[in-house]
């Protein structure tokens, strides 16, 4: 996914987070509701003034805006697991084994 898409559903989360609409948002960052589906569609992207009033009314980090989480499957989750526990020692393996037991 590239920067745009991931932006833009952070953007809409967090908006959704909030208990805001597109509307309500654009009226507190003084834009029009069209340029705030836009940007939540990855049509556009923000200017810096843009980002900084979405932050200051969302009251939130810059950073966050761009923290995006890898969105996978399942199934790609447990193929990545198991990757990752052949490389564990003994010692190690034994204490995953208990942290997962104890969920």
């Amino acid at each position: 996914m590239n920067l745009k898409k991931s932006f833009a559903q952070k953007l809409k989360l967090i908006r959704k987070r909030r208990g805001l609409t597109q509307e309500e948002l654009a009226e507190l960052v003084e834009v029009a509701p069209r340029h705030i589906s836009f940007i939540e569609t990855a049509r556009s992207f923000p200017s810096c003034d843009l980002l900084e009033r979405l932050c200051k009314v969302l009251n939130i980090d810059y950073a966050e805006l761009f923290e995006f989480e890898e969105e996978i499957s399942r199934n790609e989750l447990m193929e990545r697991t198991i990757s990752e526990l052949h490389r564990l020692d003994d010692r190690q393996l034994k204490y995953i084994y208990k942290m997962a037991a104890g969920l």
